[in-house]
């Protein structure tokens, strides 16, 4: 099993996609390279494919937040509606995915929550970028390859 942890990752690009709809609107992260921890794989038969885990990057990896609107965080950083959000790029420090009481730093690969669900994003820079929708899907793209790395 993959597991996608945010603090490390590096993002190449944040789109705002917004829609007619109130609530519609939705935030992509595309990153280009997230930091993931590949976990031991069993075989046919029982047999341990690897005994430890691995640790690399994932290329070509995309995280949607959809339904999305402002969340009333008042450290996060504020965006436009019909801004970019070119300045939210690079290693994040750290980030967290909340839904009710639970809270997740490392999501599994693919993911999907739905629901109420809060997406908190700190970049190294300093940047903070904090987001509230009703569903969150993190998956690979076509042509994502992994790759290890002891950066992660």
């Amino acid at each position: 099993m993959d597991t996608l942890l945010l603090e490390g990752s590096e993002v190449r690009a944040m789109r705002w996609e917004a829609r007619d709809v109130p609530g519609g609107s939705t935030v992509c992260v595309e990153f280009a390279a997230a930091c993931v921890r590949r976990d031991p794989v069993d075989a046919p038969g029982g047999a341990s494919v690897r005994r430890d885990s691995v640790w690399g990057n994932v290329t070509a990896l995309t995280l949607r937040l959809s339904g999305v609107m402002s969340a009333p965080d008042v450290g996060a950083s504020e965006f436009s509606l019909d801004g970019t959000l070119g300045e939210a790029i690079g290693t994040l420090s750290g980030g967290e995915v909340r839904q009710a009481a639970q809270m997740w730093r490392a999501l599994p690969l693919p993911c999907h929550v739905s629901g109420p669900v809060t997406l908190s994003l700190r970049f190294r820079a300093g940047q903070e970028w904090v987001w509230q929708g009703h569903e969150l899907t993190v998956q690979a793209e076509a042509g994502s390859r992994f790759f290890e790395s002891y950066a992660c």
